[in-house]
């Protein structure tokens, strides 16, 4: 019953929106401070579109748990402002059981989503933590 409540929240928060658009490479991206006329409502509902999106393509919240920059504020969300005004999201989650001796969570997955003004989606990445990238 739990999950099935959980699903429901997280299609009301995408909102039903497409998943299917075609693979594209995202636009060259802005730094995430430049800011400009990034309206301040659509970076706190793709936060939150890309965390639902990770939670229910990793099994929900039963089973994963976004790193808690995707829940706090917004400014310290690990994200790209692409010049095409689209938002790139690249993040770590866990298992809610993969947690050291300190109860630490220990990152086990990587998300990327890239979503788009018209607040479609799309999980480019998914997966192991790659190595970090230079």
């Amino acid at each position: 019953m739990r999950y099935w409540i959980v699903l429901a929240l997280a299609l009301g928060v995408v909102g039903l929106s497409s998943t299917s658009t075609p693979a594209q490479s995202p636009a060259a991206p802005v730094s995430p401070q430049i800011q400009g006329d990034a309206d301040p409502l659509f970076l706190v509902r793709g936060r939150n579109i890309a965390r639902s999106a990770a939670e229910t393509a990793n099994g929900g919240l039963m089973n994963y748990v976004a790193e808690p920059a995707m829940h706090g504020p917004t400014s310290s969300a690990p994200m790209v402002i692409n010049q095409d005004g689209s938002l790139l999201f690249t993040f770590r989650g866990f298992r809610p059981e993969d947690r050291d001796i300190s109860g630490n969570p220990i990152y086990s997955f990587e998300t990327e989503v890239l979503v788009n003004l018209d607040r479609t989606f799309e999980i480019l990445y998914n997966g192991p933590i790659r190595p970090a990238r230079r």
